[in-house]
Protein backbone atom coordinates (compact mmCIF):
# COMPACT_ATOMS: atom_id res chain seq x y z
CA UNK A 1 0.00 0.00 0.00
CA UNK A 2 1.24 3.28 -0.99
CA UNK A 3 2.02 5.86 1.77
CA UNK A 4 -0.18 8.64 1.19
CA UNK A 5 2.60 11.32 2.59
CA UNK A 6 5.48 10.32 0.86
CA UNK A 7 3.13 9.81 -2.49
CA UNK A 8 2.33 13.75 -1.90
CA UNK A 9 5.90 15.12 -0.96
CA UNK A 10 6.95 12.93 -4.31
CA UNK A 11 4.49 14.16 -6.40
CA UNK A 12 5.62 18.17 -4.69
CA UNK A 13 9.16 17.36 -5.63
CA UNK A 14 8.30 16.39 -9.35
CA UNK A 15 5.74 19.66 -10.05
CA UNK A 16 8.51 21.66 -8.20
CA UNK A 17 10.92 20.43 -10.84
CA UNK A 18 8.65 20.90 -13.78
CA UNK A 19 8.25 24.52 -13.06
CA UNK A 20 12.31 25.09 -12.36
CA UNK A 21 12.25 23.59 -15.87
CA UNK A 22 9.58 26.15 -17.05
CA UNK A 23 11.83 28.67 -15.46
CA UNK A 24 15.31 28.16 -16.86
CA UNK A 25 13.70 28.08 -20.44
CA UNK A 26 11.72 31.17 -19.87
CA UNK A 27 15.43 32.81 -18.52
CA UNK A 28 17.25 31.44 -21.62
CA UNK A 29 14.68 32.41 -23.80
CA UNK A 30 14.26 36.38 -21.88
CA UNK A 31 16.29 37.84 -24.72
CA UNK A 32 14.68 36.38 -27.77
CA UNK A 33 12.04 38.86 -29.79
CA UNK A 34 8.58 37.08 -29.21
CA UNK A 35 9.50 34.62 -26.71
CA UNK A 36 6.36 33.72 -24.83
CA UNK A 37 6.62 33.04 -20.99
CA UNK A 38 5.13 29.40 -20.30
CA UNK A 39 4.69 27.78 -16.94
CA UNK A 40 2.96 24.20 -15.90
CA UNK A 41 -0.51 23.83 -14.85
CA UNK A 42 -0.07 22.31 -11.74
CA UNK A 43 -3.90 21.11 -9.75
CA UNK A 44 -4.44 19.30 -6.46
CA UNK A 45 -6.46 16.01 -6.98
CA UNK A 46 -7.46 13.82 -4.61
CA UNK A 47 -6.28 10.66 -3.12
CA UNK A 48 -9.82 8.62 -2.92
CA UNK A 49 -12.46 9.21 -4.68
CA UNK A 50 -14.77 8.47 -1.31
CA UNK A 51 -13.11 11.11 0.67
CA UNK A 52 -12.82 13.74 -1.82
CA UNK A 53 -16.81 14.20 -2.00
CA UNK A 54 -16.84 14.47 1.44
CA UNK A 55 -13.60 17.12 1.47
CA UNK A 56 -11.40 14.84 3.75
CA UNK A 57 -9.05 13.43 1.65
CA UNK A 58 -5.50 14.08 1.25
CA UNK A 59 -4.57 16.14 -2.13
CA UNK A 60 -1.78 15.82 -4.23
CA UNK A 61 -0.02 18.36 -6.70
CA UNK A 62 -0.68 17.03 -10.33
CA UNK A 63 1.34 19.19 -13.77
CA UNK A 64 -1.56 19.07 -15.72
CA UNK A 65 -0.19 21.06 -18.91
CA UNK A 66 1.50 24.25 -20.17
CA UNK A 67 0.16 27.18 -20.30
CA UNK A 68 1.93 30.24 -22.39
CA UNK A 69 1.22 33.82 -21.46
CA UNK A 70 0.35 35.67 -24.93
CA UNK A 71 0.73 39.13 -23.66
CA UNK A 72 2.49 41.81 -25.85
CA UNK A 73 6.46 42.52 -24.62
CA UNK A 74 7.71 45.51 -24.93
CA UNK A 75 8.76 47.24 -28.40
CA UNK A 76 12.30 47.47 -29.42
CA UNK A 77 13.72 50.21 -32.13
CA UNK A 78 15.85 48.14 -34.52
CA UNK A 79 15.84 50.84 -37.79
CA UNK A 80 15.89 47.67 -40.18
CA UNK A 81 13.58 47.69 -43.22
CA UNK A 82 13.08 44.42 -42.62
CA UNK A 83 12.12 43.97 -38.91
CA UNK A 84 8.36 44.02 -38.19
CA UNK A 85 6.50 44.36 -34.71
CA UNK A 86 2.90 43.92 -34.32
CA UNK A 87 0.86 46.32 -32.30
CA UNK A 88 -2.22 44.19 -32.26
CA UNK A 89 -3.62 40.91 -31.25
CA UNK A 90 -2.09 38.22 -34.01
CA UNK A 91 0.77 36.21 -35.16
CA UNK A 92 3.01 36.38 -38.70
CA UNK A 93 2.95 33.13 -40.59
CA UNK A 94 5.88 30.94 -41.81
CA UNK A 95 5.87 28.05 -43.43
CA UNK A 96 8.17 25.29 -41.77
CA UNK A 97 8.76 21.47 -43.00
CA UNK A 98 6.01 20.72 -40.32
CA UNK A 99 3.81 22.98 -42.22
CA UNK A 100 2.74 26.48 -41.20
CA UNK A 101 4.29 28.07 -38.06
CA UNK A 102 2.87 31.19 -36.24
CA UNK A 103 5.21 33.79 -34.42
CA UNK A 104 5.44 37.53 -33.14
CA UNK A 105 9.26 37.44 -33.92
CA UNK A 106 9.49 39.73 -36.71
CA UNK A 107 13.31 39.53 -37.10
CA UNK A 108 13.47 38.74 -41.04
CA UNK A 109 16.14 38.82 -43.63
CA UNK A 110 16.35 37.96 -47.57
CA UNK A 111 17.95 35.46 -49.18
CA UNK A 112 19.86 35.88 -52.24
CA UNK A 113 16.63 34.79 -53.76
CA UNK A 114 14.71 37.45 -52.70
CA UNK A 115 13.04 35.19 -50.36
CA UNK A 116 11.91 36.76 -47.02
CA UNK A 117 12.94 34.35 -44.12
CA UNK A 118 12.41 34.51 -40.41
CA UNK A 119 15.90 34.83 -38.85
CA UNK A 120 14.77 32.19 -36.44
CA UNK A 121 14.92 28.72 -38.43
CA UNK A 122 14.88 30.41 -42.29
CA UNK A 123 11.39 29.65 -42.59
CA UNK A 124 9.89 31.62 -45.58
CA UNK A 125 7.21 34.22 -44.29
CA UNK A 126 3.78 34.15 -45.87
CA UNK A 127 2.09 37.20 -48.08
CA UNK A 128 -1.91 36.57 -48.76
CA UNK A 129 -0.57 35.62 -52.17
CA UNK A 130 1.81 33.22 -51.11
CA UNK A 131 5.89 33.50 -49.90
CA UNK A 132 7.18 37.03 -50.01
CA UNK A 133 9.57 37.66 -52.37
CA UNK A 134 11.26 41.28 -52.84
CA UNK A 135 13.64 41.52 -55.55
CA UNK A 136 17.46 41.84 -54.47
CA UNK A 137 18.07 45.49 -54.36
CA UNK A 138 14.74 46.97 -54.09
CA UNK A 139 13.56 49.07 -51.26
CA UNK A 140 10.57 47.43 -49.54
CA UNK A 141 8.17 48.62 -47.70
CA UNK A 142 5.33 48.00 -44.93
CA UNK A 143 2.67 49.93 -43.98
CA UNK A 144 1.24 49.48 -40.79
CA UNK A 145 -2.11 47.66 -42.65
CA UNK A 146 0.58 45.40 -43.40
CA UNK A 147 0.66 46.26 -47.43
CA UNK A 148 3.95 45.63 -49.01
CA UNK A 149 5.23 47.98 -50.82
CA UNK A 150 8.35 47.43 -53.33
CA UNK A 151 9.99 50.07 -54.79
CA UNK A 152 6.67 52.20 -54.32
CA UNK A 153 4.51 49.52 -55.88
CA UNK A 154 1.80 47.37 -53.76
CA UNK A 155 2.98 43.67 -53.83
CA UNK A 156 1.10 41.73 -51.69
CA UNK A 157 0.15 42.01 -47.94
CA UNK A 158 1.69 40.21 -45.05
CA UNK A 159 -0.12 38.12 -43.55
CA UNK A 160 -1.67 38.09 -39.66
CA UNK A 161 -4.00 35.47 -37.98
CA UNK A 162 -5.40 34.51 -34.76
CA UNK A 163 -6.56 31.38 -33.65
CA UNK A 164 -10.17 31.53 -32.60
CA UNK A 165 -9.50 29.70 -28.95
CA UNK A 166 -5.89 31.20 -27.49
CA UNK A 167 -4.86 27.02 -26.59
CA UNK A 168 -5.08 25.76 -29.91
CA UNK A 169 -1.23 26.78 -30.28
CA UNK A 170 1.70 24.56 -28.70
CA UNK A 171 4.95 26.01 -29.01
CA UNK A 172 8.47 24.63 -31.13
CA UNK A 173 11.12 27.18 -28.97
CA UNK A 174 8.59 29.66 -27.54
CA UNK A 175 8.83 31.91 -29.90
CA UNK A 176 7.14 29.85 -33.08
CA UNK A 177 4.34 28.11 -32.52
CA UNK A 178 2.09 25.36 -34.21
CA UNK A 179 -1.40 24.32 -34.33
CA UNK A 180 -1.90 21.45 -31.68
CA UNK A 181 -5.33 20.91 -33.66
CA UNK A 182 -5.47 20.69 -36.91
CA UNK A 183 -8.88 21.70 -37.45
CA UNK A 184 -8.67 24.29 -35.21
CA UNK A 185 -9.81 27.65 -36.56
CA UNK A 186 -7.56 30.49 -37.70
CA UNK A 187 -9.30 33.64 -38.20
CA UNK A 188 -7.01 36.43 -40.95
CA UNK A 189 -6.62 40.13 -38.95
CA UNK A 190 -7.81 42.20 -41.86
CA UNK A 191 -6.56 45.24 -40.46
CA UNK A 192 -3.12 44.74 -38.10
CA UNK A 193 -1.03 46.96 -36.67
CA UNK A 194 2.57 46.50 -38.28
CA UNK A 195 5.86 48.67 -37.10
CA UNK A 196 8.35 48.67 -39.56
CA UNK A 197 12.17 49.01 -37.78
CA UNK A 198 11.05 47.66 -34.70
CA UNK A 199 10.97 44.19 -33.09
CA UNK A 200 8.31 42.51 -30.04
CA UNK A 201 11.04 42.11 -27.34
CA UNK A 202 10.48 38.87 -24.98
CA UNK A 203 7.19 39.05 -22.07
CA UNK A 204 9.67 37.75 -20.02
CA UNK A 205 10.48 39.05 -16.45
CA UNK A 206 13.82 38.36 -15.31
CA UNK A 207 13.41 39.56 -11.52
CA UNK A 208 10.37 37.75 -11.30
CA UNK A 209 11.83 34.43 -12.46
CA UNK A 210 14.49 35.29 -10.00
CA UNK A 211 11.93 35.53 -7.31
CA UNK A 212 10.01 32.23 -8.45
CA UNK A 213 13.06 30.55 -8.42
CA UNK A 214 13.72 31.36 -5.10
CA UNK A 215 9.87 30.32 -4.02
CA UNK A 216 10.57 26.75 -5.72
CA UNK A 217 13.75 26.51 -4.18
CA UNK A 218 11.65 26.46 -0.96
CA UNK A 219 8.62 24.54 -2.14
CA UNK A 220 11.42 21.93 -2.63
CA UNK A 221 13.22 21.87 0.18
CA UNK A 222 9.80 21.63 2.14
CA UNK A 223 8.94 18.21 0.16
CA UNK A 224 11.98 16.99 0.83
CA UNK A 225 12.31 17.34 4.64
CA UNK A 226 8.47 16.16 4.39
CA UNK A 227 9.82 12.58 2.67
CA UNK A 228 13.10 12.76 4.79
CA UNK A 229 11.00 13.02 8.04
CA UNK A 230 8.15 10.40 7.22
CA UNK A 231 10.71 7.58 5.69
CA UNK A 232 12.42 8.10 9.48
CA UNK A 233 8.80 7.43 11.15
CA UNK A 234 8.44 4.50 8.98
CA UNK A 235 11.81 2.87 9.87
CA UNK A 236 11.00 3.54 13.38
CA UNK A 237 7.40 1.63 13.28
CA UNK A 238 9.10 -1.05 11.55
CA UNK A 239 12.00 -1.30 14.16
CA UNK A 240 9.16 -1.10 16.76
CA UNK A 241 7.22 -3.67 15.12
CA UNK A 242 9.84 -6.38 14.73
CA UNK A 243 11.25 -5.72 18.46
CA UNK A 244 7.98 -7.04 20.02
Amino acid sequence: MTDRILEIGTAGLESADQKVRKLMDNMVGSEVPGFKKSDVMIRGFPLELEAATQRLSSVKPQVEGTFYNTIQGALIKTDSQLDLALGSSGFFVVMGDWGEGYTRDGRFQLDKEGRLLSVSGNFPVMGQAGPIIVPPGSSVEFTQEGEIKVDGVTVDTILVVNPENPEAFESLNGSIFKLRDPYAVLNEVVRPRVIQGYVEASNVNIIDQMMEMIYLERIYTLNTKIIQTRDTELSRAMEMGSTK
